[in-house]
């Protein structure tokens, strides 16, 4: 139970060996689905009681700066959406699913069941720490496993909050969180986990695959990149501006699935930019009071990821880029100022890394047939939105570039419908999520084969050219 203890490497270990023992990996394997829902219903009614979310959107409100509407929105939502899709289909995912058998293996019986993989270790980030803390939570319990959640020391008030719940609500046999900052983390990455779930950057990531195949440990590398969203000449480019601010700045663009890039028609940046700026005002500042004053602008989470966007910006207008929109930064506040630049190149920080920030480059092409090799000169994005109402352009775009997910004339709802998979492609992730796909990745499929009738005694030595002629085409029936 979480008692206000301070978490470290002894406080790791110590947690590790407590729930890493045979007998409790079987005592959480041999659990029952109803069991496991009520676990995820106490989670879900925990986060809804009015004193609880105060709790946690007072957290989010300090570490970040957000207001608590959009904390509720984009922290509690998806996983309301989550829960509900567990709790009807949970019984139908653990059921042992029958497999087909060939004609060669004819009196063979096969079919795959459902397993935890044991014990699971969960590193969630600091950008959306609730949310992408409960949501693999969850289906790692839905699929019977033993969790130690580590989440971001950077968004500190909400990890206190998560350490609280988790303390209240599960015997840390079950479930427990350990806080600490790097050294912590490393020496989590050392043990021989069963299934590693990453939230965070590709650097980061990295350092987590190498540690996991020490020990030949699966994983689950949710993480980013530089995600495009093309604006095609057939869509309104009024309505793509508004909802690309909208997108861009939901939590100060400090959100994987943002779009880092916007590619639009050539002639058509100067309506861009004005239907932006109107954008921006209308969402965030009705009143003309100035966003520092707007209590639904929030700000970049810490002093470094400020001092990081902005030597971007710096690096970027250094190299010949204008700040179309924009120009505002207070360190002291964290501020940052909506910013859209254009005259980028690729040469630039902000075309090569992710921004993770309220930063928009702006680039134009002249035929549709030259984005394939703008995206193509990154990493594989994890997501990529494409605006346009022309089916054979879409189907083009879709054709000739690659992503983990795609979204066409909507933004930032990649990973909102569990039925549809969720993740990156090499760079950008490792494996998928959401819904039925992230019971999977917490669950050992495991094949099973039973013999009903027959024999293969005729295809043992001594062998026998007569059976092994019939075998061979019976295999090709």
């Amino acid at each position: 139970m979480s008692n206000g203890r301070f978490h470290n490497i002894s406080e790791a270990e110590r947690l590790f060996a407590l729930q890493h023992t045979d007998a409790n990996l079987q005592l959480a394997k041999e659990i029952s689905v109803k069991e496991r829902i009520t676990r995820i219903r106490k989670i879900e009614r925990y986060l809804l009681d009015e004193r609880h979310m105060a709790e946690w959107t007072d957290a989010l409100r300090q570490d970040l700066g957000r207001a608590p509407e959009e904390s509720r929105v984009i922290e509690l939502l998806p996983f309301l959406v989550a829960c509900k899709h567990v709790y009807d289909n949970l019984h139908g995912w653990v059921k042992d699913h029958p497999a087909g058998t060939p004609l060669a293996m004819a009196g063979l019986k096969g079919w795959t069941r459902y397993e935890p993989k044991g014990h699971v270790l969960i590193i969630s980030p600091w950008n959306y720490p609730l949310q992408l803390t409960v949501l693999p939570l969850i289906h790692a319990i839905a699929a019977g496993n033993v969790v130690l959640i580590k989440p971001s020391e950077i968004s500190a008030h909400t990890s206190a909050f998560i350490d609280r719940m988790i303390g209240d609500l599960f015997d840390e046999r079950e479930v427990a969180v350990v806080e600490g900052d790097v050294p912590t983390t490393t020496a989590l990455l050392n043990k021989p986990w069963h299934h590693i779930f990453f939230t965070g950057s590709p650097a980061v990531g990295r350092i987590v695959m190498k540690a996991a195949a020490e020990h030949l440990t699966s994983v689950t590398l949710e993480l980013g990149g530089k995600s495009p969203v093309i604006v095609h000449d057939s869509y309104d480019i009024t309505k793509a501006a508004r909802d690309i601010a909208w997108a861009k700045l939901l939590n100060k663009g400090q959100t994987c699935i943002a779009p880092d890039y916007a590619l639009i028609p050539d002639g058509e940046l100067e309506d861009f930019l004005k239907a932006y700026r109107s954008a921006v005002d209308r969402m965030y500042d009705p009143q003309s009071q100035g966003l520092k004053r707007a209590k639904d602008y929030g700000r970049m989470v810490d002093g470094r990821n400020f001092k990081r966007v902005k030597a971007l910006i710096v690096d970027a207008v250094a190299k010949g880029a204008r700040i179309a929109i924009g120009g505002d930064m207070i360190e002291d506040e964290r501020f940052i100022d909506p910013h859209v630049l254009i005259d980028v190149t690729p040469d630039m920080g902000v075309m090569r890394e992710e921004i993770f920030g309220p930063v928009l480059p702006v680039l134009t092409y002249r035929d549709v047939k030259e984005v394939p090799q703008m995206i193509a000169r990154l990493e594989r994005p994890l997501s990529l939105y494409i605006l346009s109402h022309d089916r054979k352009a879409t189907e083009y775009l879709l054709r000739t570039t690659t992503a983990g997910t795609t979204a066409i004339n909507e933004l930032m709802v990649t990973t909102s419908n569990p039925m549809v998979p969720f993740g990156g492609i090499n760079n950008s992730g490792i494996g998928k999520a959401g819904g039925h796909r992230s019971f999977v990745e917490f669950s050992n499929e495991r094949g099973i084969q039973k013999r009903t009738w027959g024999t293969l005694a005729p295809l043992k030595p001594p062998f026998k050219p007569f059976f092994i002629k019939w075998a061979m085409r019976l295999s090709r029936l």
